[in-house]
């Protein structure tokens, strides 16, 4: 049976697709909308079946034309010469530069190894501009920091990887030194301007096996910043907690949905005793907490944040293992401008105000649904 007889996933207009091709090679076709004005994440491509677009309200196919497993094993070859055994054990992550697009592709096999894929992520060829991206001054502030540690957490696909490069290449900008990198793999290519940018890809074919030895060897490479570009570990944890105590200022994300449950799981990956509370309080300086949400428009993203400054009262908190006590924390130093700390729901507020995104997307995006519901309801 073939994909257009039962998929129920729209295909892109005939207008839609005036400025670039659907056919062609596969590798062609990949050209063509990464030079096109559609609006995308991401490429999704599965044997059998049309080349899809994720965009910001749906997922859509670029035409009706299927994939086979021959053009699929073609673009493999340009990923990653040795691709069959690399997929025989797992997916494989590969960041390639593509004429103007810098890609992550992740290239898998399904249904028993009878059928392959991919996904195609796109990153700026340079970091973004920092006050482009839609974070308020404080955020933007921890580019400022010169040690510490500071956490960027959030669900996968929020942004969390631009906003990082972005604070990294300010950094670049505005001072001298040494800027280390530890990523799976290496995303946005950070251009030398103030700062020695030395950029390490995790992976068997990479510079380092893992994020834990990467930033082992961190500390006798002189730095002065440090991204460890996700904590998956204790032993990574651990290492970034050290880190950060030893001097340089160090950048890492967290997958987790808010504030609160950022700073717990980093206690729980470091064994969760309360010397390893201390520590943390003191080596905190913020936690910034990322959602993107769709334009009402639906061809757009709009960045929505939650963060948290270290205060005496969060530093308490925290080093007292008193993580219910952080959200009501936040929603005090929320109504003090001062403060520098907001909560999500904070930012919704004002993106449902000025009509930007749904009602529905803001609720899914937000981090506290009680205080969420409460700000809904009309005022007495």
């Amino acid at each position: 049976m073939n994909q257009q007889n039962y998929s129920m996933i729209e295909t892109l207009s005939g207008q839609e697709t005036l400025d670039f091709p659907s056919t062609g090679t596969l590798i062609e076709q990949i050209i063509s909308i990464l030079s096109s004005n559609i609006n995308f994440s991401d490429i999704i491509i599965h044997q059998n079946s049309p080349v899809m677009l994720r965009q910001p309200k749906r997922l859509v196919a670029v035409s009706d034309v299927p994939i086979t497993g021959q053009e699929l094993e073609e673009l493999f070859e340009v990923v990653e010469p040795q691709w069959k055994e690399r997929i025989q054990n797992r997916a494989f992550d590969r960041a390639k530069d593509l004429y103007s697009a810098r890609l992550r592709v992740n290239c898998f096999s399904f249904q028993g190894r009878r059928r392959w894929g991919c996904v195609i992520r796109r990153f700026p060829t340079e970091p973004l501009p920092l006050a482009t991206l839609g974070l308020r001054k404080p955020a933007q502030d921890f580019a400022k920091l010169t040690s510490g540690l500071v956490l960027i957490v959030g669900d996968t696909c929020q942004g969390k990887s631009t906003t990082i490069a972005s604070l990294l290449d300010e950094i670049n900008k505005k001072r001298s030194g040494h800027i280390i990198t530890i990523e799976d793999p290496v995303e946005t290519l950070i251009p030398q301007r103030g700062c020695i940018i030395t950029q390490r890809e995790v992976g068997e074919d990479g510079d380092v096996s893992s994020f834990y030895l990467g930033a082992l060897d961190a500390l006798r490479e002189r730095p002065d910043v440090i991204l460890i570009g996700e904590i998956r570990d204790a032993q990574t944890a651990q290492e970034a907690l050290a880190l950060a105590e030893s001097g340089p200022l160090v950048l890492a994300t967290l997958h987790a949905r808010s504030t609160e449950l950022g700073v717990q799981k980093m206690l729980r990956l470091l064994g969760n005793t309360e010397a390893q509370s201390q520590t943390l309080a003191s080596t905190l300086r913020g936690v910034l907490c990322q959602a993107l949400l769709p334009s009402t428009g639906g061809d757009s993203y709009h960045l929505a944040t939650e963060c948290l400054l270290m205060c005496p009262e969060a530093i308490q908190l925290i080093a007292s293992g008193n993580f219910a006590g952080l959200r009501p924390l936040l929603d005090k130093l929320t109504l003090d401008p001062k403060s520098g700390s907001h909560t999500m729901n904070d930012d919704l507020r004002q993106l449902l105000r000025g009509r930007k995104v749904g009602l529905e997307d803001a609720r899914r995006a937000s981090t506290d649904i009680v205080r969420f519901a409460e700000m809904l309801k009309p005022a007495k």
